[in-house]
Protein backbone atom coordinates (compact mmCIF):
# COMPACT_ATOMS: atom_id res chain seq x y z
CA UNK A 1 0.00 0.00 0.00
CA UNK A 2 1.02 3.38 -1.04
CA UNK A 3 2.16 5.71 1.87
CA UNK A 4 0.51 9.11 2.01
CA UNK A 5 3.94 10.88 0.99
CA UNK A 6 4.34 8.91 -2.07
CA UNK A 7 0.67 9.64 -3.10
CA UNK A 8 1.49 13.74 -2.25
CA UNK A 9 4.31 13.35 -4.35
CA UNK A 10 2.41 11.70 -7.20
CA UNK A 11 0.19 14.61 -7.54
CA UNK A 12 2.71 17.20 -6.76
CA UNK A 13 4.60 15.62 -9.89
CA UNK A 14 1.21 16.54 -12.03
CA UNK A 15 0.81 20.29 -10.86
CA UNK A 16 2.66 21.52 -14.16
CA UNK A 17 0.60 19.43 -16.18
CA UNK A 18 -2.93 20.73 -14.47
CA UNK A 19 -1.23 24.50 -14.75
CA UNK A 20 -0.29 24.80 -18.25
CA UNK A 21 -3.89 25.02 -19.93
CA UNK A 22 -4.76 27.60 -17.74
CA UNK A 23 -1.38 29.70 -18.39
CA UNK A 24 -1.60 28.90 -21.84
CA UNK A 25 -5.12 30.99 -21.65
CA UNK A 26 -3.38 33.56 -19.71
CA UNK A 27 -1.20 34.52 -22.12
CA UNK A 28 -3.42 34.94 -24.79
CA UNK A 29 -6.27 36.69 -23.47
CA UNK A 30 -7.85 39.37 -25.83
CA UNK A 31 -11.30 40.53 -25.88
CA UNK A 32 -13.03 41.95 -29.19
CA UNK A 33 -14.11 45.79 -29.25
CA UNK A 34 -17.07 44.58 -31.03
CA UNK A 35 -20.60 44.04 -29.39
CA UNK A 36 -24.16 44.21 -30.13
CA UNK A 37 -26.32 42.70 -32.30
CA UNK A 38 -26.58 42.00 -36.61
CA UNK A 39 -29.38 43.40 -38.10
CA UNK A 40 -31.07 42.12 -41.50
CA UNK A 41 -30.84 45.41 -43.02
CA UNK A 42 -27.35 45.87 -42.03
CA UNK A 43 -26.68 42.25 -43.52
CA UNK A 44 -28.46 43.79 -46.88
CA UNK A 45 -26.97 46.78 -47.59
CA UNK A 46 -23.45 44.80 -46.82
CA UNK A 47 -24.28 41.82 -49.70
CA UNK A 48 -25.26 44.68 -52.21
CA UNK A 49 -21.84 46.44 -51.47
CA UNK A 50 -20.19 42.71 -52.26
CA UNK A 51 -21.96 42.60 -55.18
CA UNK A 52 -21.05 45.76 -56.84
CA UNK A 53 -17.20 45.23 -55.79
CA UNK A 54 -16.86 41.40 -56.35
CA UNK A 55 -19.90 40.99 -58.86
CA UNK A 56 -18.16 37.36 -59.89
CA UNK A 57 -19.07 35.84 -56.91
CA UNK A 58 -21.40 32.83 -57.02
CA UNK A 59 -25.24 33.28 -55.99
CA UNK A 60 -25.16 30.86 -53.17
CA UNK A 61 -21.50 32.78 -51.61
CA UNK A 62 -24.36 35.04 -49.81
CA UNK A 63 -26.26 32.63 -48.15
CA UNK A 64 -23.25 30.84 -46.59
CA UNK A 65 -21.55 34.09 -45.77
CA UNK A 66 -25.07 35.07 -43.91
CA UNK A 67 -25.70 31.69 -41.98
CA UNK A 68 -21.70 32.16 -40.88
CA UNK A 69 -21.97 35.65 -39.85
CA UNK A 70 -24.71 34.91 -37.51
CA UNK A 71 -22.83 31.69 -36.20
CA UNK A 72 -19.71 33.57 -35.60
CA UNK A 73 -21.38 36.17 -33.89
CA UNK A 74 -21.06 39.44 -35.79
CA UNK A 75 -22.50 42.64 -35.20
CA UNK A 76 -23.29 45.65 -37.18
CA UNK A 77 -20.68 47.34 -37.21
CA UNK A 78 -17.59 44.51 -37.35
CA UNK A 79 -19.83 43.59 -40.49
CA UNK A 80 -19.14 46.97 -41.80
CA UNK A 81 -15.54 47.21 -40.78
CA UNK A 82 -14.93 43.57 -42.28
CA UNK A 83 -16.24 44.40 -45.16
CA UNK A 84 -14.94 47.63 -45.57
CA UNK A 85 -11.31 45.92 -45.00
CA UNK A 86 -12.05 43.15 -47.55
CA UNK A 87 -12.98 45.53 -50.09
CA UNK A 88 -9.78 47.96 -49.03
CA UNK A 89 -7.19 44.78 -49.15
CA UNK A 90 -8.54 41.89 -51.04
CA UNK A 91 -5.76 39.98 -52.63
CA UNK A 92 -7.22 37.41 -54.58
CA UNK A 93 -9.00 38.47 -57.39
CA UNK A 94 -12.67 37.36 -55.24
CA UNK A 95 -12.52 37.06 -51.37
CA UNK A 96 -13.75 33.48 -49.29
CA UNK A 97 -15.78 33.88 -46.87
CA UNK A 98 -13.16 33.03 -44.06
CA UNK A 99 -11.58 36.58 -45.46
CA UNK A 100 -14.52 38.39 -43.67
CA UNK A 101 -15.12 35.80 -40.50
CA UNK A 102 -12.05 36.48 -39.40
CA UNK A 103 -11.38 40.56 -39.40
CA UNK A 104 -11.67 41.49 -35.54
CA UNK A 105 -10.04 43.89 -33.79
CA UNK A 106 -9.26 42.92 -30.07
CA UNK A 107 -7.08 44.27 -27.70
CA UNK A 108 -5.19 42.23 -24.66
CA UNK A 109 -6.07 41.89 -20.97
CA UNK A 110 -4.15 40.90 -18.20
CA UNK A 111 -4.93 39.66 -14.80
CA UNK A 112 -3.68 40.73 -11.78
CA UNK A 113 -0.93 37.61 -11.05
CA UNK A 114 0.07 39.04 -14.60
CA UNK A 115 0.27 42.45 -13.63
CA UNK A 116 2.77 41.39 -10.68
CA UNK A 117 5.15 39.48 -12.79
CA UNK A 118 5.46 42.25 -15.41
CA UNK A 119 6.10 44.56 -12.98
CA UNK A 120 8.52 42.56 -11.51
CA UNK A 121 10.15 41.94 -15.09
CA UNK A 122 9.83 45.76 -16.51
CA UNK A 123 9.15 47.55 -13.39
CA UNK A 124 6.84 48.90 -11.28
CA UNK A 125 5.78 51.98 -14.22
CA UNK A 126 3.86 49.09 -15.80
CA UNK A 127 1.31 50.73 -13.13
CA UNK A 128 1.10 53.88 -14.79
CA UNK A 129 0.45 52.42 -18.11
CA UNK A 130 -2.19 49.79 -17.41
CA UNK A 131 -5.58 50.30 -15.40
CA UNK A 132 -8.02 47.88 -13.57
CA UNK A 133 -11.51 47.40 -16.12
CA UNK A 134 -14.57 44.94 -15.37
CA UNK A 135 -16.32 43.41 -18.08
CA UNK A 136 -19.72 41.89 -17.02
CA UNK A 137 -18.83 39.05 -18.93
CA UNK A 138 -15.62 38.13 -17.20
CA UNK A 139 -15.54 36.82 -13.30
CA UNK A 140 -12.65 38.78 -12.24
CA UNK A 141 -11.15 42.19 -13.13
CA UNK A 142 -8.35 42.81 -15.76
CA UNK A 143 -6.24 45.35 -16.43
CA UNK A 144 -6.03 46.76 -19.47
CA UNK A 145 -3.85 49.45 -21.34
CA UNK A 146 -4.72 53.33 -20.75
CA UNK A 147 -4.26 54.07 -24.55
CA UNK A 148 -7.23 50.90 -25.02
CA UNK A 149 -9.11 52.24 -21.86
CA UNK A 150 -9.11 55.72 -23.89
CA UNK A 151 -9.76 54.63 -27.54
CA UNK A 152 -12.93 51.98 -26.40
CA UNK A 153 -14.16 54.29 -24.13
CA UNK A 154 -13.84 51.68 -21.14
CA UNK A 155 -14.98 52.04 -17.54
CA UNK A 156 -11.95 51.79 -15.64
CA UNK A 157 -12.47 51.12 -12.06
CA UNK A 158 -11.09 53.45 -9.18
CA UNK A 159 -8.08 51.59 -8.22
CA UNK A 160 -7.99 52.76 -4.84
CA UNK A 161 -10.88 50.80 -4.20
CA UNK A 162 -9.80 47.59 -5.99
CA UNK A 163 -9.47 44.61 -4.04
CA UNK A 164 -6.26 42.69 -5.20
CA UNK A 165 -6.85 39.76 -2.59
CA UNK A 166 -10.20 38.73 -4.03
CA UNK A 167 -8.44 38.28 -7.60
CA UNK A 168 -5.28 37.15 -6.70
CA UNK A 169 -6.98 33.95 -6.44
CA UNK A 170 -8.98 33.61 -9.57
Amino acid sequence: METIKNLVEQQMNKLPELLQPNLAAIQTNEISIYKGELSTKCVISNIAKLKKAFPTLPAGFYDVFSDRLIANGFCDTRLNDAVSDVIDNCIYPTPTIGTFISFDRKFKVYHYHDMIKMSDEIGSEIWNSYKPVAFPERETTVWVHVDYIKRYNLNQINSKSYDKKSNETH
